[in-house]
């Protein structure tokens, strides 16, 4: 932090953008979605969540770094049947996301990664980022916060398999701790899966296969087996744990990747701008 006026990149000038490029600073791009996540938690929660972690970063690492505008509108569509969910195909997204990262590159800024908090966009990450390799040499970075709160909150439940879920844990108490202001306790929904036309439902898009233990995939809407767009228990929730999520996902992880992107991408060849 401290290496340029501001580390927001929408809010340099062109010449100081011009001048940052010089200093072949890391480029951090939050992508998230407008999506239902129950009754209690506003549609842009992944946006905001990955611009969150995004900040975190650029206001802890130790080399120069930029935060590009997020792109809030993602791949969601598993809730397009719920009210305020906006989404893009993934054809759009993908678009999107390497033309992003491609003007970044002919201005100079090399290295990128993405801060993608949402599911749904993962694989147009993925096809940007090879699309982008390809053309100009550059290896992008992704981490995916919510994705890692799974992996490593775990301990924090006594049953992590009835707690986490969709709208429930451990997102509903990392946005306790890093918005409380948005968040509505109060009108939590139970959520859980219900059966559907015959399928028992294990988690988003997969099904029980009777007597095996195994599941197989169905291509049902999400409102199909979970009406209220809640599954897991957001009772658990708590600022508390929240906290926990911020130290373990945003610091530990997600900061720890970036610096190990900047070690390891510093003196790499495709890193070096070829204007």
């Amino acid at each position: 932090m401290g290496h340029f006026r501001t580390h927001r990149l929408g809010e340099l000038t062109w010449t100081e953008a011009r001048d940052a490029a010089a200093l072949n600073p890391i480029v951090l791009i939050p992508s998230g979605a407008i999506e239902q996540h129950g009754s209690h938690l506003p549609l842009n929660e992944d946006a905001i969540t990955a611009e969150w972690v995004s900040e975190y970063i650029a206001e802890h690492l130790e080399t120069p770094v930029l935060v590009a505008p997020t792109l809030s509108y993602g791949h969601s569509p598993i809730f397009d049947s719920f009210a305020g969910t906006l989404n893009l195909s993934f054809e759009t997204l993908q678009a999107v996301l390497f033309e992003v990262m491609d003007s970044l590159v002919k201005h100079g800024f090399r290295r990128i990664v993405i801060v993608n908090n949402n599911g749904g966009n993962q694989a147009s990450a993925a096809h940007a980022a090879d699309r982008l390799r390809q053309k100009h040499g550059v290896l992008v970075g992704s981490v995916y916060p919510w994705g890692i709160g799974y992996r490593v909150m775990r301990d924090m439940y006594e049953d992590p398999a009835s707690a986490y879920g969709h709208g429930s844990e451990p997102e509903h108490s990392a946005m306790l701790a890093m918005f409380p202001e948005l968040v509505q306790s109060q009108f939590i929904t139970d959520g859980g899966f219900e059966p559907f036309e015959g399928w028992t439902p294990t988690n988003y898009s997969e099904a029980a296969v009777p007597g095996t233990g195994e599941a197989g995939t169905l291509y049902w809407e999400f409102s199909d087996v979970a009406p209220s767009g809640v599954t897991g228990n957001p009772h658990l929730g708590s600022a508390d744990i929240g906290n926990v999520w911020i130290q373990r996902v945003a610091h530990e992880v997600c900061l720890g990747f970036v610096r190990e992107f900047d070690r390891n991408s510093a003196d790499a060849s495709w890193a070096r701008s070829e204007r």
